[in-house]
């Protein structure tokens, strides 16, 4: 049986399922010692017990059973709501107290000092460094890249099409959202479209550690009782724990600090450096180093967030390990969320091909020249309707958590200072109330006239209120072009031999992060003359 890297040596198989099996019983014990001493009764709201694997089912069976709020306890109280009424409260009005996530990580991964994971004046300190980044300047100058890997992830699918072999999905997606990330974030010309990962493309991939069931499992039982994971992953060093794979990290920490070394010998020497993200992180620490605070000159789009945390108020500094881990987040989340859109996107769009017609009949009555311009991209309401209903049924963030910084009463619920609310955002995305046939694909409930009988927090795939994800206009950018140019030159359909086959659906993995079971493999045709 092979050895098992612990981070303090390799373990035997053996050894090493007899010390897991050994902790998850004690973590077990250690739950339901301490789940059973405190209630949501008190407080106004309905406790009930859910199942510990299939953490979706589990909510949307509770949310149908109970009513869309309810109170769980696991290691600590969480409100879990789907209630829009105080997912306002908790979100916006009240985001003040809530500026945190309820569930911290423990990793020895820079990532940790990602803006996803900042509390209080840290991710306040940080998102406006980071705003500028994400500016309509700064995207423009970014759709350039953009689109010329938009053009070729189009030459690779058709090359596909005339060679009549289905295409791995997540892998040529991945490949697309890859690129633009290492050269629109940090000035690396990578190239891996339509052939091997490389070096880049192959550790984003690998970024986040992929589970079997029996670890998703066990991990499942460590993330309740996080002091109890912090110790195992950073004093005992017990790398298997951690949910990030360690030589991508040193494989990112590594190609990060060669960057910024050159890029400062360059500025040294007068030479010309990328305008990019990096180097926008890059001039904020030399500002701090310096004891100077850096002015935004550039368009901030994120009215919400500095009028909701004191923008103008936050010093603009930052560490060189605030500096590593913003940029290492950014590389997982701009190559993991959007891919994954992308892939979910093309499946539906296979699946009905009534839709993908019309959709394609839009790009093609929109867009003059042989790929969209930015300005056309405006223009593609049907495209943006088609990508925010596959969002809506497969947004790749389905849970987000805050945490009470101190006792709030909404109504007739109390959420009690350190109380986590969980905020499923997949069953806010199929709530019935505000999505009538809600697993049907249906791109017209994003009409302008639908969109205005809704509430707009109806929809938060990227979550909401000041901190929803910093990178969603990126994330409609790339998704635009990507549609936009190859189904300018080609379809996508789903037949007897892909998968899933024609009539059938994707499973959805229960762990972690949007991930299907099997890969999915579509296969694609030319367009017709």
């Amino acid at each position: 049986m092979e050895d098992v890297t612990t981070g303090g040596g390799p373990l035997s198989g053996v050894t090493f399922y007899l010390l897991l099996a050994t902790v998850t019983a004690a973590v077990y014990v250690i739950y339901n010692k301490l789940t059973s001493q405190v209630s949501w009764e008190k407080y106004g709201v309905k406790q009930v017990k859910m199942g510990i694997f299939n953490i979706r089912e589990g909510i949307t069976k509770l949310l149908e059973d109970h009513g869309d709020t309810v109170g769980i306890n696991r290691g600590a109280l969480f409100l879990v709501t789907r209630d829009l009424g105080v997912l306002r409260e908790v979100m916006i009005k009240d985001f003040t107290n809530f500026v945190d996530r309820a569930l911290a990580i423990s990793t020895a991964s820079v990532v940790e000092r990602g803006i996803f994971f900042l509390k209080g004046n840290d991710w306040r300190r940080i998102r406006q460094i980071m705003s500028p980044s994400f500016s309509t300047g700064k995207l423009k100058y970014m759709a350039k890249t953009i689109e010329e890997r938009a053009i070729k992830l189009t030459q690779v699918l058709e090359d596909y099409a005339r060679q009549g072999k289905l295409v791995p999905v997540r892998d040529v997606t991945g490949q697309y959202t890859s690129e633009i990330i290492a050269r629109t974030a940090f000035g690396l010309n990578t190239s891996s479209l339509g052939g091997p990962d490389d070096e880049f493309t192959f550790y984003s991939k690998k970024m986040l550690r992929e589970r079997g069931k029996i670890m998703g499992i066990v991990m499942f039982f460590f993330f309740r009782f996080r002091t109890f994971h912090k110790f195992c992953v950073k004093t005992l060093k017990l790398t298997f724990l951690d949910g990030f794979w360690e030589e991508s990290e040193v494989y990112f920490n590594t190609i990060l600090k060669r960057s910024i070394a050159d890029r400062t010998m360059k500025e040294k020497n007068g030479e010309k450096v990328p305008q990019d993200f990096l180097q926008s992180l890059l001039q904020a620490k030399a500002a701090g180093d310096r004891g100077q605070v850096l002015e935004n000159t550039d368009d901030i789009d994120d009215e919400m967030s500095r009028n909701s945390v004191g923008w103008d108020k936050q010093p603009k500094t930052m560490s060189t390990e605030e500096l590593m881990g913003q940029s290492v987040l950014v590389i997982f989340a701009g190559f993991e969320t959007t891919s994954t859109a992308l892939q979910m996107c093309l499946f539906l769009l296979a699946k009905h091909p009534a839709i993908q017609e019309k959709m394609c009949e839009e790009i093609e009555r929109v867009v003059q020249g042989e790929t969209p311009k930015y300005e056309e991209l405006q223009q593609l309401t049907y495209v943006e309707q088609v990508i925010n209903e596959s969002l809506r049924l497969y947004p790749p963030a389905s849970i987000v958590t805050r945490q009470a910084a101190e006792t709030k009463t909404y109504g007739n619920i109390t959420i009690p200072k350190g109380a986590g609310v969980m905020i499923p955002i997949f069953a806010v995305l199929k709530d019935p109330k505000h999505y009538p046939d809600p697993e049907k694909f249906d791109p017209d409930r994003f009409s302008e006239e639908n969109k205005a009988k809704r509430d707009p927090m109806a929809f938060m795939p990227f979550g909401y209120g000041p901190r929803i994800c910093i990178g969603m206009r990126l994330a409609y950018l790339e998704l635009k072009m990507a549609l936009a140019t190859l189904f300018r030159k080609v379809r996508v359909e789903v037949n007897e031999n892909t998968e899933p086959k024609k009539g059938g659906d994707i499973v959805i993995s229960p762990m972690g992060i949007l991930r299907t079971e099997k890969p999915v493999m579509l296969a694609f045709k030319l367009k017709p003359e």
